[in-house]
Parts: C-alpha cells; sequence; structure tokens
C-alpha cells in the first residue's frame, strides 16, 4: 500500500507542478470527451486510452529525469542539457504519435460529420452551441492552469 501511495503522490505533484503534465490531461480530457461524441468502437477506444497513457508515462519520465540531473548537477553544463533535451524528445515523439493517432480515428468522422451536413440536424444550434461552450471551457481551464500569478 505504501508503493501505491508514493506513486500516486508522484503523479498529483506532477500534475501540480509541471505546466505541460496539465497540458496533457487537458488534451486527454478533451479527446475522451470527443470519443463519447463519436461512440467509438472498443478498439478505437483502448487504443485511445494506451495513447493517453503513453503520453502521460514519458512526461512522468521526463519530470523525473530532469528533476534527477538538476540534484546531480548544479550548474549549466551541455551534457546536462543534452539529458534534458533527450528527454524531452521522448515526450514530443509520444505527443505527435498521439496526435497521428487521434487523426487516423477522428478525421473520418469528422469527415463524415461534414459531409452529411449538421446543419440539416434539427438540434444543430444545440451542437453549435454545446460546441461553443465547450471550447470557451476548455480555453478558461487551459489559461487558469498554465497563466501564472501576476498579481504578486
Amino acid at each position: 500500500m505504501k508503493s501505491l501511495s508514493n506513486a500516486i503522490n508522484g503523479i498529483v505533484r506532477a500534475v501540480r507542478e509541471e505546466r505541460n503534465m496539465k497540458i496533457h490531461l487537458v488534451a486527454a480530457s478533451s479527446v475522451l470527451l470527443l470519443s463519447l461524441f463519436f461512440k467509438l468502437s472498443t478498439v478505437e477506444f483502448m487504443i485511445l486510452c494506451l495513447t493517453i497513457a503513453f503520453v502521460v508515462v514519458c512526461e512522468l519520465f521526463n519530470t523525473a529525469v530532469e528533476r534527477i540531473v538538476d540534484i546531480i548537477v548544479s550548474i549549466d553544463h551541455p551534457k546536462a542539457k543534452a539529458i534534458k533535451d533527450i528527454s524531452a524528445g521522448a515526450v514530443l515523439v509520444s505527443a505527435l504519435t498521439s496526435v497521428i493517432i487521434g487523426c487516423f480515428i477522428f478525421l473520418p468522422r469528422i469527415r463524415m460529420l461534414i459531409e452529411t451536413g449538421i446543419y440539416r440536424c434539427k438540434n444543430a444550434l444545440v451542437y453549435v452551441f454545446s460546441s461553443v461552450v465547450i471550447i470557451a471551457v476548455l480555453v478558461f481551464f487551459i489559461k487558469a492552469l498554465t497563466q501564472k500569478d501576476k498579481s504578486h
């Protein structure tokens, strides 16, 4: 139980202290909400969950590597920078891969939605209004999580 508690504490710390982790979680939440709208198959949903987990795991490892380097090397050193850059590169590769996978899953559905004409639907205004509200909430949420407090 102690190791589970430590693992949860590590994830919570990363979410609280790492801006990019917050961004990844907002993106993941958005994708999961979108998956409900498009009614993905079980396999597609599992692929999205694995992809999200892959990005989060890479970000956790990147955070750990950066902190280890900061402990070991107290000055700016080219090799320390290279280690951090390589670790960040792993996160970038995982994030880009997740975007590509998301495009393969969602773009055909979005295209079909556009081709069939959402405007023909009796409830088109509900979809438009709901979309605007969801986007506005996401924008405010991302801004609140990523913007530093300037009142001090």
